[in-house]
């Protein structure tokens, strides 16, 4: 009997653990880990998938439709970019990469499952390819850059650091699964602060000694006239402009570089005449994809802020109406 009355207790007490256990492990998923309660401009693999499952959070793949097919992190929604996409469309004068209608871009957003509502405030994940030249890895900081002018405050987006084939070097999940997203409100107005047309560029040349300065992103050849991309109509640069070619922003394995490094670049190229508190910077490109990593990483990485200006027209739309300086 007292044999009886042990085996009982063993098993009552074995029966009342594994339910401590379950409890346990149940409490513990819906406890959102501390790492995750801190979004910064650049996410690591691990952290995204650490984090995904216990926040408001929607991944957007940037790729190919067919890179997105073949492989995909689990979740991900499929937003190719492209000159005519979601993130941009052609503008006056056949100009590259602009802005697409605010609201065609809000709609867009809320089909995704991206909420902006007072209550709901889903922060995104953009997700890139690698390559040389460096195109793919502009993608999510131009798309960063779009959804700014969405009016999404900037502690909301996010880039995936060395992109899609940095997250399946760390043999995380993918999947072939393509997802339904559910559709939330997204209500906002588009935010053009930042935002600089041709006009106010040529006002600002030649005054780097009120410590203005043009950034021009494209590589050094493509800056001295040496080299002539195809939509642009002069070689050359703007007028008083000075290189900072955005393929200097990554690593090889397209993961950016670390702030020292980045803020390094910038001071051996402008020197201290334009800082967080004073000076202007206003950064271009070809038609504006190199200008949003360079515009990403002034504002997001090295604390800018509203110092810094975008003309998205850029060498494009300059050398239509003006002349170009080699």
């Amino acid at each position: 009997m007292i044999g009886s009355s042990l085996l009982a207790l063993a098993a009552a007490i074995s029966s009342a653990s594994a339910a401590a256990v379950g409890a346990s492990k149940v409490e513990e998923r819906a406890i959102t880990p501390l790492a995750c309660l801190f979004f910064g401009d650049v996410v690591s693999p691990w952290w995204l998938n650490k984090c995904a499952p216990h926040l408001d959070l929607v991944v957007i793949d940037l790729r190919s439709a067919e890179e997105y097919a073949a492989s995909h992190i689990p979740g991900s929604i499929s937003a190719p970019f492209d000159p005519i996409s979601a993130w941009s469309q052609m503008g006056p004068g056949d100009l590259l990469l602009e802005l697409p209608e605010y609201d065609t871009l809000a709609s867009f957003l809320g089909s995704i499952g991206v909420g902006n509502t007072a209550k709901v405030q889903t922060k995104i994940v953009l997700v890139n390819g690698v390559a040389v030249p460096a195109f793919p890895q502009a993608a999510s900081p131009r798309v960063a850059t779009t959804l700014k002018f969405a009016g999404l405050s900037e502690g909301r987006v996010a880039i995936l650091d060395g992109g899609f084939p940095t997250w399946e070097a760390e043999s995380l999940p993918v999947t072939t699964v393509v997802p339904t997203p559910s559709p939330k409100t997204f209500t906002s107005a588009p935010d053009r602060s930042f935002l600089v047309d041709i006009e106010y560029v040529k006002s600002k040349i030649n005054k780097r000694n009120q410590g203005i300065f043009l950034i021009d992103g494209r590589d050094q050849a493509v800056y001295n006239g040496s080299a002539m991309e195809d939509w642009a109509l002069k070689p050359g640069h703007i007028p008083s402009a000075l290189n900072l070619p955005a393929q200097k922003i990554w690593n090889s394995d397209g993961s950016f570089k670390s702030t020292f490094e980045l803020l390094a670049l910038v001071r051996q190229t402008i020197g201290y005449s334009a800082s967080r508190s004073y000076g202007e910077i206003i950064v271009y490109c070809g038609v504006g994809g190199y200008a949003s990593s360079w515009y990403f990483v002034f504002t997001r990485i090295l604390g800018f802020g509203n110092n810094v200006k975008f003309f998205d027209g850029s060498a494009q739309q300059w050398s239509q109406f003006y002349d170009m300086e080699l």
